[in-house]
């Protein structure tokens, strides 16, 4: 059973106070408190500063260390000590400024995020102030790009459009007997002005379009695809062999952005809405950077991690330093988005698996937010609280996404938004 107090509760006090002092003045929540340890039967007298959340805190308290020669600590420690006798006080070796920092990351216990061992209180207070200012160090302004820019690109890409559309250059290649249906559908025009582009206007060369498969069709399993991709000034068709959750540009379920067929499928179906100035409100929004408002005004709801990426804020200091590059590429793959489209862009995948008798638990992912070289990355998904889209962070090494063509902006949409008309056949 633990004894009341620590033995060295009044000496310990004394030591700790001027890291207390240090750490007061950004305005920390600062505590003396008395916390178990697994090492000996007496609690140790520790120096609580906290984040007034209480989502992370540094522990300092002083223990007894010897020093250590350089090389022989993994995280830099100048000082070690021993965990059994470490917190006797009247054991012998210095008086070192023991350090912990931890996050409650949703579990049962706290993460650990960093132990250091200080030779003297104004080291210790230093880097408590250091730890407290992480998430201000790392905070960025969320990029905007300039509206002149961006139209400038999209009329570059609009002119490209119109162009390859008019006299659209589509080469039939090496296809079997069980495409030849949708061979012959093809429309060359809508397909040439709707295939994905650069900055500069012209096609996107990496892009490969998954139009139609074919044989049993399973997400995460290769099979059998019409496509259509870049050689030289024209797009190919042909058939390749792909795992369809993996496509971004997939249109087997957009088939009016190729298919003759379904050339006058109405604008409701495709857009979301069934006009133009119905989608100004929530594009506007998502151009000039205002995503938080754009996605409320779509009832589409985000947790707070994500809230805090948004606004450029760390969400946990143990990702801090990954904020800006985050918060960069956060913004850069929503900056087509259209947040009204991901209500039906979610129940079209949802029930696209369960059609098939697939599981619907984990959410499907957008996009990527890079920086992260572990198998498991951090990326950008979409899910649903059963009455409301939801916006959230994942990690996972899977490489299924939800295709774009389902949540951004439709091409002809956009175009029509600046006031320029496609030359297409389709209502809108």
């Amino acid at each position: 059973m633990l004894t009341v107090k620590d033995p060295h509760e009044t000496w310990r006090t004394e030591l700790l106070t001027p890291v207390a002092l240090r750490c007061a003045g950004p305005g920390l929540t600062t505590t003396f408190e008395d916390l178990p340890s697994r090492w000996r039967d007496a609690p140790v007298r520790t120096l609580r500063c906290a984040d007034p959340d209480g989502s992370w805190a540094v522990l300092v308290t002083v223990v007894r260390g010897y020093p250590q020669h350089p090389g022989d600590s993994l995280v830099g420690n100048e000082f070690g000590r021993d965990p059994h006798t470490g917190y006797d006080l009247d054991a012998p070796g210095n008086l070192v400024y023991e350090l912990q920092v931890t996050e409650d990351d949703g579990s049962d216990e706290d993460e650990l995020l960093a132990f250091r061992l200080f030779g003297d209180p104004r080291a210790a207070g230093a880097e408590v102030l250091r730890w407290a200012g992480k998430k201000a160090a790392y905070s960025v302004s969320p990029p905007v790009e300039r509206a002149a820019v961006r139209q400038r690109r999209d009329r570059r890409q609009f002119d490209s459009r119109q162009a390859s559309a008019a006299s659209p250059l589509v080469r039939i290649g090496a296809v079997s007997d069980e495409a030849a249906a949708d061979v012959d559908a093809v429309d060359g025009s809508a397909l040439c002005w709707h295939f994905p582009r650069g900055n500069t206007g012209a096609y996107l060369r990496s892009a490969v379009v998954a139009l139609a498969g074919y044989g049993e069709q399973r997400p995460h399993l290769r099979g059998r695809w019409l496509t259509a991709r870049v050689e030289g000034d024209e797009l190919v068709i042909g058939v390749d062999e792909l795992i369809p959750a993996n496509q971004r540009h997939r249109w087997d379920t957009a088939r009016w952005l190729w298919d003759r067929r379904q050339a006058d499928t109405p604008a409701g179906l495709r857009w979301q809405v069934d006009r133009v100035e119905q989608a100004a409100p929530g594009v506007a929004a998502v151009r000039r950077g205002a995503l938080p408002e754009a996605l409320t005004n779509a009832g589409v709801e985000t947790e707070p991690e994500l809230d805090a990426l948004l606004t450029g804020v760390p969400y946990r200091l143990s990702d801090a330093e990954l904020t800006p590059t985050w918060v960069a590429n956060l913004y850069r793959g929503l900056a087509d988005l259209a947040p009204w489209r991901l209500d039906a862009a979610y129940r079209g995948w949802r029930d696209g698996r369960q059609a098939l008798g697939l599981p619907v638990r984990d959410p499907v992912v957008l996009f990527g937010l890079g920086g992260v070289g572990a198998a498991r990355k951090p990326k950008l998904a979409l899910d649903h609280t059963g009455d409301a889209p939801l916006l959230c962070l994942t990690y996972t090494g899977s490489s299924a996404v939800l295709p774009y063509a389902h949540w951004t902006v439709p091409t002809d949409l956009d175009a029509r938004l600046y006031g320029w008309q496609p030359s297409l056949p389709y209502p809108g």
